[in-house]
């Protein structure tokens, strides 16, 4: 019989073994084998029997139990294939030497997505049954010993009831007396979660029991949050969860145990008759371990999507008592003793090393792991980290995967106990964390970050995207100089990390502290990196040297419209080092950094300073840092089709108002208003006013038009004119209080013309807001059934930062942004940053957008999302500068997508230009 010629052989039942023993028969052991086609095991969600075949697949155990099989004695590769479709884990995939999981030397065992199919390991459970009460409330029985602490509804995330502390709390030694007995009537009181927002954690514990005004709190978390000797401490609850009382917003729910029912107040249009309803059931989805002896060895995992694993551990006594970063405090007398080795004691100390807290745990976790590699996967609706690789993982390879939706951190490596350990192979080393997307992670545990990086050695975090993170980007290292670490020689270059910083503070894009290294040659290298629009309004930095830092090489990188000092950060005193930086050739907004504990010992400084937008960076830097080519459509929104411009291409002309041809600015030419390139634009000189005329060539039955100005030089106002000749025109539609950027002009009824005039008519002097009206571009639109505007009276939410609703402002509502009113508006109390979401109804095709504003109340800054299924969230515009009245953006290329939202990125804080965003309408346009 020949040898097979494709690239796998089928391992089918009863030849395998055979097949593999008889093709390598008489090689010796010392001679390196032929390269072979890998082995083949095919699995589907409804697989079953043991052929195991592509026409005839395994169940995913039975695949796991005969690639242990082949391995035994392959000296091939084994490809486990998983077909399509949800695999309902009922216990954790667990990969274990020594139950033969590993490789055959030298190949690999990969579990990975049949060709255009998503596998999606689930350890889900569907919640079904369900009914609604009068009062519009749904409710579901589940299994008897049901805890969750999350709910997703069609794949997003819903918020547990919650609200504000009903009376005020005055802080006891076994937790509050409240000045009246609101909670005392509450049910299931031990239940009730108590949650912490102090500077840079998120704290949680829950009530032990309430009488009267007393309320008394769980042990040892309360203690432990309250009475810690580092870090922030806890004192009155911001925010009360998991109480059946405070379910009262739509989109909230929650799980009454001892009655096995849960309980949803449903959004706008939603039945959960037809509705998936997940709950996490399992923690751990997967695993792999194996010894320092006889690691885990040359596992692969590709195409997967790792989804609804959970966490309960912050239920227990423990509760969720965070020092920093997801690591938390447990036990009794933890706040004294745990990691505080000889800081606070010499005579009586506590465990060491300094800093070895509790870590939050992965829903994917590897320890005692050679060459693994995890890749093109997702992680997504888990309740604890996203993937943990702890002890002794080393030369792996997490590439190309998206992280998002996680309670926790999103990738965590190394922990904070393993500095000196007594075998170095304890440390993960050589491994290599590179062009994945990590965001929207820690949206329950809102001190996590995006990628942790504990002691480590020879390790890599390269090319990245890191966004929308509620504390740091990227954390490396541990200890704050009160230990030092075998861990060295570890590279974070060339990440994108925007939009970090967005519910805590004191942390950056970048946030390192402790001794990194033993010499500025082992130390570490942070190069290559763009950290730009991060949002901490109580301090922090772009790049963040924290305590104890020590041998850091910073160069190449960009810093800049992050609201707080590029460079910084804080010497840790009691005799700790702090100092060996280079920092030099970075391109910087601020080049002096940011000492606030006393100057770092040899330091060498010498950056280029930048501005605020970014002006001034090589456009090299930029294009570089993040996703490289192969992957950047991991976080690249779906693509759109954009209606026809009826004015792309077609001549233009600049005319004063007697209607002569107006002379140009040097770097203006008339093709540029038509070009397709918002980058260059057409402007007049020796006027103020001036019109563009643009001929479209034939009549044409216009709807709109968008006219698009430059951040420097805008209209504040201007009309639109149409003419069917040329000669004779009639003014179709008025603008005023407009701003920069791509500003929608709709007709009230369709416009027959061949030419349209756009005339200036503020700024008519200098010194005016605006400077002189400038045109990047021209659109015009053909009439269309319907309405212009897609969000037009479609469903609207406002939400805070953190993803729960919004408290609005008296006599409104998050409907009056999208109403057509422009004398109405939305706007949220409570806290200054919060969302306009609208959900249009459908996936639609757009790529403008528009935000009308008050003169009294608006957002300086602001960004747009897009969504097309409420969960995964993809940035596309920004906008600032942005003052009252009318403002917009048009968008790289048109997206497909079914929810946007407005998020306002500043004022962040009081006393700041615009007070607060409020919203009077927000348009969405296809053009």
């Amino acid at each position: 019989m020949s040898t097979p010629t494709p690239r796998r052989l089928i391992a089918g039942v009863g030849t395998a073994i055979a097949l593999v023993a008889g093709a390598f028969a008489g090689i010796g052991a010392a001679a390196a084998p032929p390269a072979a086609p890998p082995l083949v095991i095919s699995v589907s969600p409804s697989g079953h029997g043991d052929a195991c075949i592509t026409r005839d697949p395994c169940s995913l155990t039975e695949g796991q139990a005969r690639a242990r099989t082949l391995a035994r004695a392959a000296r091939s590769d084994i490809d486990v294939v998983l077909a399509g479709g949800t695999y309902h884990l009922d216990h954790t995939l667990a990969f274990d030497a020594a139950k033969g999981d590993s490789a055959p030397a030298g190949r690999t065992v990969s579990y990975e997505a049949a060709p255009g199919q998503s596998p999606v390991l689930s350890g889900g459970e569907q919640v079904s049954g369900w009914q609604q009460g009068a009062n519009g409330i749904w409710s579901a029985k589940v299994p008897a010993g049901t805890d969750t602490r999350q709910l997703y509804v069609n794949g997003v995330r819903e918020n547990r009831a919650s609200g504000k502390i009903p009376d005020s709390f005055t802080r006891t030694a076994t937790g509050y007396t409240t000045s009246g007995t609101t909670m005392d009537s509450w049910q299931n009181i031990s239940d009730v979660e108590f949650v912490y927002n102090v500077a840079w954690t998120q704290m949680r514990c829950r009530v032990a029991s309430v009488s009267g005004t007393t309320v008394t709190m769980q042990e040892p978390c309360f203690q432990n949050s309250t009475l810690k000797q580092y870090g922030a401490n806890a004192n009155n609850p911001d925010l009360i969860e998991n109480a059946k009382a405070l379910l009262d917003e739509p989109g909230e729910w929650y799980l009454d145990q001892p009655t096995h029912t849960i309980y949803y107040m449903p959004k706008a249009g939603e039945n959960l008759r037809t509705a998936d309803v997940e709950i996490p059931k399992l923690q751990t989805l997967v695993s792999g371990t194996g010894t320092v002896q006889r690691p885990l060895t040359g596992l692969t995992l590709s195409g997967l999507s790792f989804e609804y694993g959970g966490w309960t551990a912050p239920d227990g006594p423990d509760g969720f008592s965070e020092v920093q970063a997801n690591m938390r405090l447990t036990g009794n007398d933890a706040y004294a003793k745990e990691g505080s080795c000889t800081r606070f004691s010499t005579t009586d100390p506590g465990t060491c090393p300094y800093g070895a807290w509790t870590m939050t745990p992965g829903n994917v976790t590897f320890a005692y792991t050679s060459h693994l590699t995890i890749e093109n996967s997702t992680f997504e609706h888990l309740g604890a980290a996203g993937l943990e690789l702890g002890r002794d993982v080393n030369h792996s390879t997490i590439k190309g995967n998206v992280v998002t939706d996680t309670s926790a951190n999103g990738i965590e490596v190394g922990n904070g106990t393993d500095a000196t350990p007594s075998d170095l192979a304890l440390i993960p080393s050589y491994n290599d964390i590179a062009d994945n997307w990590v965001h929207n992670v820690a949206a329950q545990y809102t001190g996590g970050v995006g990628i942790f990086q504990g002691y480590a050695l020879h390790d890599t975090i390269e090319h990245n995207q890191v966004n929308d993170v509620p504390y740091s980007g990227i954390s490396s290292n541990w200890g704050w100089g009160h230990q030092g670490s075998d861990g060295g020689y570890n590279t974070i270059s060339d990440n994108l990390i925007f939009d970090h910083m967005q519910q805590r503070s004191d942390g950056g894009g970048i946030y390192v502290l402790g001794v990194e290294g033993q010499s500025m040659a082992s130390g570490l290298t942070i190069s290559g990196n763009v950290v730009r629009n991060g949002n901490s309004a109580d301090g922090g930095h772009a790049i963040y040297t924290d305590g104890g830092s020590e041998y850091i090489t910073m160069t190449g990188n960009a810093m800049f419209d992050n609201g707080v000092f590029s460079m910084g950060g804080c010497y840790e005193g009691a005799g700790t080092p702090y100092g060996d930086f280079d920092f030099t050739g970075n391109y910087v907004e601020n080049p002096n950094p940011d000492w606030v504990c006393g100057n770092p010992t040899d330091l060498t400084l010498n950056n280029t300073q930048v501005s605020s937008d970014g002006t001034g960076v090589p456009a090299s830097v930029i294009d570089n840092a993040g996703l490289e080519a192969p992957y950047q459509h991991l976080a690249a929104a779906p693509t759109g089709v954009a209606p026809v411009n009826l004015a792309a291409g077609k001549p233009a002309q600049a005319q004063f108002l007697d209607g002569t041809t107006a002379q140009l600015q040097p770097e203006s030419q008339l093709t540029y208003a038509t070009d397709g390139d918002p980058s260059t634009y057409i402007q007049a000189s020796g006027q103020f006013r001036w019109q563009l005329v643009v001929d479209l060539q034939k009549q044409q039955q216009l709807g709109y038009l968008t006219v698009g100005m430059p951040q420097k030089h805008f209209a504040t106002a201007f009309h639109v004119d149409a003419s069917a000749d040329g000669q004779n025109w009639k003014t179709v539609s008025t603008i005023t209080d407009s701003g920069w950027g791509t500003i929608p002009v709709v007709f009230s009824s369709p416009v027959s013309a061949r030419y349209v005039r756009i005339v200036a008519d503020e700024p008519d002097n200098g010194g005016q807001r605006g400077d002189q009206m400038a045109i990047d571009e021209v659109g015009a639109f053909a009439a269309t059934p319907g309405n212009a505007d897609l969000a037009l009276d479609k469903p609207a939410q406002a939400l805070f930062i953190d993803g729960t609703l919004a408290a609005m402002q008296p006599n409104e509502t998050p409907a009056l942004a999208v109403d057509g009113d422009p004398g109405t508006w939305a706007q949220a109390t409570g806290q200054y940053r919060w969302v306009q979401q609208v959900d249009l109804g459908s996936e639609q095709s757009f790529q403008s957008l528009s935000l009308l504003q008050p003169d009294d109340k608006f957002a300086t800054a602001w960004h747009v999302d897009v969504s097309q299924d409420g969960s995964t969230f993809y940035t596309v515009a920004r906008h600032d500068d942005t003052a009252g009245g009318l403002s917009g953006v048009q968008f790289d290329r048109p997206v497909k997508a079914r929810y946007v939202r407005i998020v306002a990125d500043t004022p962040n804080g009081g006393g700041q230009n615009g007070g607060q965003m409020a919203v009077s309408e927000l348009g969405i346009y296809r053009g």
